[in-house]
């Protein structure tokens, strides 16, 4: 008999969804200890220094100063803000630059790389007393010449900002095929640069790290952390801490985007307890968050293609330069991402990645990781080339889209095969909803041009660099409820539901009967955390895997209490049933209760289970936008944005529209507004919600999610990741939509109204001559053949 699902794939209430509504849920900014102090970072005003001296005493004769430390303090220990482990953190980095020059941030250092880095610490009784501390300290610098842009750090005459590279680059090159004959063989090349800028997270919960010291030495550290157990592994492995006496808990978590993926300020706070043996927590202020945490990377890329007479595409040669800020944290992986995120079915590819070290803060993970940047590049490129042959774009990508059954594209040491794609019916559905294939509809008025575009991604459902890893463990308590543990966080995204529906589902319980828990290192599983759209994929099969150990135990006291035969049992909705006619049996509260009171051989029922990932099933998008241009003010308005995702089995759909949706205003804001602006010494000039352009919920337009299910087999009832790919279309779905209404390709983010503007001067020019579908406006460049 064929079970039908009661609880995967239903909208099932958020677990956390009545604390968040209520105000119950505790954040890490609302923990306060008692006992506890307050820490502030005293920092640089200059963005590239040698610190000469720095004079702690007036500061540390303050009434109510407990520390003042600076780096002659704290450990002189190496590590990643990636906070990835030893091994992994190369990435792409050839073997010739050297480990120490990867693992290249310190607590506390005696030379400065960016604005406003931290030189001090001040612990004192309250804020105010730290704040008055850190003006009583005083610091001489050697201020040294600085670089901010990628051409600034690459110039003849730019200062050495970073160890183990020549002239502030680490370069590197992967080739597949030959290129150079695939462009002997095309008929035409095409070639474009694209720019894009830094963006910010804006999460709306600020850093914040609360750390308890106890007498017996055992720390425990509340954070805004995706990734508990590698600040678990940082703290030991700076501080010299055993593992047993740290305990990471992430609380309910005001967003983390990637942010929270990098070491923040844990460790520092960690020692600081330690320090003063007084509990001590360190929150930045909102202006700080902005302006110095990492951001998303800027980049410049160069993307040539060749293309034969029919479409195909046989190379591309792609030269990204991306600015890394002033260390290295994931630049290695972010840059290497930029290759695999590539969704088409091209033969000969060179790629070569540049990582720029400059004096800003890190660049670092944010929601998509590269896939935003090369995906705005290689959309509106491909677009062109459409355009330029007269090729519907839609079949022009279809065409050379990668398909079921050929080798993974995000595979890079292994021989994954590609196992599921519903790229086709994003298109089909995205294209009738919004309307692609009918008439255009005329602006709304004289005094605005109208136009419509789309983009493709691909994006992972977990890390592709190496086999993605997970653990979870589930119990059935004895009335017949369930407890889900799994280290991987929820960040707000809903995981800690989905992880619940899929252990409910498989267990046979109602959901409400469900209680999960989530990232605390001393009680659940381990777990790599919470990135990479690892969560329904990786996590979710960990899940799996358990829930399923626990419901074999379950059915084999089923067995016993009923003198069943084990292999004719199964469970749904509460029930013990049998599996050929689904008659009930017994409840599962009762067999439970008897598993531990009434067996032959008593056992409370608990598995625990890890997974290791033996691939990475890509999710595919396809975002449609139909948008008009005012031609006075160069304002865009959205109309209507249509984003079809192809997410395998959407296990909860309402938390799957919500990370469309969210991702989709992220995308907005990176496409239109968002850009981090720094004057001539490094400083941002707008870090706060004011002059950092987010869009609010009055900039939105109507955004219409198609969900597309085609099962992976290998996922969790066939599901895959969704979490980031819907942020990376939305630059060039509006960039293709820009150079239908006014015929101008953008290819600077962000589309600003003073860039807009010039784009409508340029279509004036041309004397507004409108521009039809399939239109060859240009002549492709021959290839010389």
């Amino acid at each position: 008999m064929e079970k039908n699902l009661n609880v995967v794939g239903k909208r099932v209430q958020r677990v956390d969804a009545i604390d968040k509504a209520t105000g119950a849920a505790k954040y890490t900014s609302d923990m306060y200890l008692p006992g506890m102090l307050i820490a502030k970072l005293l920092r640089s005003p200059y963005a590239h220094a040698n610190i000469k001296s720095i004079n702690t005493e007036k500061a540390k004769a303050l009434e109510g100063v407990k520390a003042v430390v600076t780096w002659e303090d704290v450990p002189r220990v190496r590590y990643s803000t990636a906070g990835y482990p030893k091994e992994t953190i190369p990435g792409l980095v050839p073997p010739t630059v050297p480990m120490t020059e990867l693992e290249d941030h310190y607590l506390l250092d005696n030379k400065v790389r960016y604005y406003g880095e931290a030189v001090a610490a001040v612990v004192a009784v309250d804020e105010k007393t730290a704040n008055k501390a850190l003006e009583l300290i005083d610091v001489e610098y050697e201020v040294l010449d600085a670089a901010f842009t990628i051409d600034e750090a690459l110039a003849e005459d730019a200062p050495f900002i970073h160890g183990g590279t020549s002239k502030n680059v680490i370069q590197t090159e992967i080739i597949k095929g030959d290129t150079e004959q695939g462009f002997k063989e095309a008929d035409y090349i095409f070639e474009d640069f694209y720019t894009t800028q830094g963006q910010q997270h804006t999460c709306m919960e600020s850093s914040c790290s609360v750390a308890n010291y106890e007498p017996s030495g055992k720390i425990t550290l509340w954070s805004t952390t995706q990734v508990p157990y590698h600040i678990r592994r940082g703290i030991s492995e700076v501080l010299g801490i055993p593992m047993s006496k740290i305990r990471v808990i992430k609380p309910t978590l005001g967003g983390g985007f990637g942010e929270r993926q990098m070491v923040q300020n844990e460790i520092l706070t960690v020692f600081l307890a330690q320090y003063v043996k007084k509990p001590v927590r360190l929150e930045i202020s909102r202006e700080e968050n902005i302006a110095l945490t990492t951001r998303r990377h800027p980049s410049q890329i160069r993307i040539k293609s060749g293309v034969k007479k029919d479409g195909t595409i046989v190379a591309f040669d792609i030269e990204t330069k991306t600015n890394a800020g002033a260390y290295t944290g994931h630049s290695p992986y972010v840059t290497k991402a930029m290759f695999t995120k590539v969704p088409y079915r091209v033969p000969n590819v060179t790629y070569r990645g540049n990582i720029v070290y400059t004096n800003l803060s890190d660049s670092g993970a944010f929601r998509g990781y590269g896939n935003p940047q090369i995906s705005f590049a290689r959309e509106c490129h491909l677009d062109r080339i459409a355009k330029e042959l007269g090729r519907d774009p839609i079949e022009f990508r279809l065409q050379n889209f990668v398909r079921v059954g050929e080798r993974n594209p995000l595979s890079m040491n292994q021989d994954w095969i590609l196992e599921s794609c519903g790229i086709k019916e994003c298109f089909e559905k995205g294209a009738k909803a919004i309307g692609y294939y009918e008439p255009r509809k005329p602006a709304s008025s004289k005094n605005k041009l109208r136009g419509m575009g789309f983009a493709v991604s691909m994006h992972v459902s977990g890390t592709s660099a190496e086999p993605d890893f997970s653990s979870a463990q589930v119990k059935i308590n004895e009335d017949g409820t369930l407890i889900v543990l799994i280290g991987s966080p929820d960040l707000g995204q809903g995981s800690d539901t989905s992880h619940g529906q899929v252990a409910a589902e498989i267990v046979g319980v109602k959901m409400e009967n469900v209680k999960v828990y989530s990232a605390d290192t001393d009680f659940t599983s381990f777990d790599m955390g919470s990135y990479a759209s690892r969560q329904s994929y990786v996590g979710g099969n960990a899940v799996r895997k358990a829930a399923e150990k626990a419901k074999a135990q379950l059915l084999e006291f089923a067995a016993e209490m009923t003198g069943q035969d084990v292999r004719n049992l199964d469970t749904a909705d509460g029930w013990v049933i049998r599996r050929e006619n689904g008659r009930k049996i017994a409840t599962i509260e009762d067999v439970a209760h008897f598993s531990v009171y009434n067996a032959r051989d008593r056992k409370f029922i608990n598995a625990t289970a890890s997974y290791q990932a033996l691939n990475c099933p890509p999710s595919f998008a396809v975002h449609f936008v139909d948008l008009e241009i005012d031609k006075e003010t160069g304002e865009i308005e959205i109309l209507k944005f249509v984003a079809a995702h192809d997410v395998g089995k959407a296990v909860n759909p309402a938390i799957v529209e919500a990370q469309i949706e969210g991702s989709v205003a992220q995308g907005m804001g990176f496409s239109l507004t968002e850009d981090m602006i720094y004057d001539k010494n490094g400083r941002m000039l707008n870090p706060n919600f004011t002059d950092y352009k987010v869009p609010r919920a009055k900039d939105m337009p109507k955004v219409e999610s198609i969900i597309v299910e085609d099962p992976e087999p290998s996922g969790p009832f066939g599901a895959k990741g969704v979490g980031e790919i819907g942020i990376a279309p939305a630059p060039g779905a509006i960039a293709n939509a820009i150079y239908e209404a006014t015929g101008v390709w953008m290819k600077d983010l962000p589309f600003t109204k003073e860039k807009v503007l010039k784009a409508v001067e340029q279509y004036e020019a041309r004397g507004a001559k409108e521009l039809p579908f399939k239109e060859k406006e240009h002549e492709a460049e021959k290839s010389g053949r």
